[in-house]
């Protein structure tokens, strides 16, 4: 676990670095937001495609990966959707809840692969990424539209902004020009991949600044829920699949990390869309990248690496 946790340390040590100077007012509360959207909208899509469209994609295990993650992410969404006749909590708490219990931090998740297994790994990640997003919105869109009821105007809104996730298109214009063969020629792999290197760290800042700990203590039974569907049913069942389909390489250390992940800050962004309990989602995020410290190396340790 040691040579996995001083990988990763770093990776965490951005964001502590991020709530350090959010604590500061450093450079100011206006520069967060600015950082959010340059990240979200322009580095990590510039990543993605700089990966994809320079990745192998006829490496055989790779769709069996995408299947692994797909079905542990429904059996984990299937299994929180039949518990929540057991709990007390509103329709808008568990709506949140089910979102923290599948939806992966990204900036985290490259920014671990990064470390841990290489440009290699980077890339496998981001193939991850390309066959997760769009799961994990619809999962999420699904429940918050049954369980809060907003209207099929606002669900109609939020599906075209899934379709039109930076993240999802910077993965469909790598995975184009892949599949098309026409790469990044005349020096556009080195033009793209200069705002892509400050994407992990950037993302990761943001990720520090966003943390409300002060949120924690009102929300103790949906955070244990929550946490222990995303940081350790989630991945132990994912490495369970994957065992069972003999995936080797580096892809079962991909599917373990990613699935491990702690809950996506975007989670925020859509309770407050569709009327889920946001202040419930911050407290989640916060939680989970905390704790994510510990078992993220925890669980890599005891399955794959």
């Amino acid at each position: 676990m040691i040579p996995i946790l001083g990988a990763l340390l770093p990776v965490f040590g951005v964001v502590v670095i991020g709530i350090i100077l959010k604590r500061l007012d450093f450079p100011g509360r206006a520069f967060w937001p600015y950082a959010d959207r340059l990240t979200y909208f322009v580095l990590f899509p510039a990543l993605l495609i700089e990966k994809l469209a320079q990745a192998e994609l006829n490496r055989p295990e790779l769709f069996p990966m995408m299947g692994v993650l797909a079905l542990s992410i429904i059996v984990v969404s299937v299994l929180i959707w039949v518990i929540k006749p057991l709990t007390r909590w509103s329709n808008a708490s568990y709506s949140s809840v089910l979102q923290g219990s599948i939806r992966p931090n990204t900036y985290v998740g490259l920014a671990g692969a990064a470390a841990l297994f290489g440009p290699e790994g980077l890339a496998i990640t981001a193939i991850a990424l390309a066959s997760v997003i769009p799961l994990v919105n619809i999962i999420s869109v699904f429940g918050l539209a049954h369980w809060v009821s907003q209207g099929p105007t606002s669900v109609r809104r939020v599906l075209k902004r899934i379709v039109t996730n930076p993240l999802i298109v910077g993965c469909a214009v790598g995975l184009l020009l892949n599949f098309s063969g026409v790469g990044l020629p005349l020096g556009l792999d080195k033009l793209i991949a200069i705002p892509g290197q400050a994407a992990l760290p950037m993302g990761l800042l943001s990720v520090g600044a966003g943390l409300q700990i002060r949120e924690l203590k009102q929300y103790m039974a949906p955070l244990a829920l929550s946490s222990s569907a995303k940081l350790l049913l989630l991945p132990l069942l994912a490495y369970g699949l994957g065992w069972a389909l003999s995936l080797e390489g580096l892809v079962p250390g991909v599917i373990v990390l990613y699935s491990s992940l702690p809950c996506s800050v975007s989670s925020y962004t859509l309770a407050a869309e569709l009327g889920g309990d946001k202040e419930l989602v911050a407290a989640i995020i916060t939680l989970q990248t905390l704790l994510a410290i510990i078992t993220i190396p925890l669980i890599l340790s005891v399955t794959v690496l």
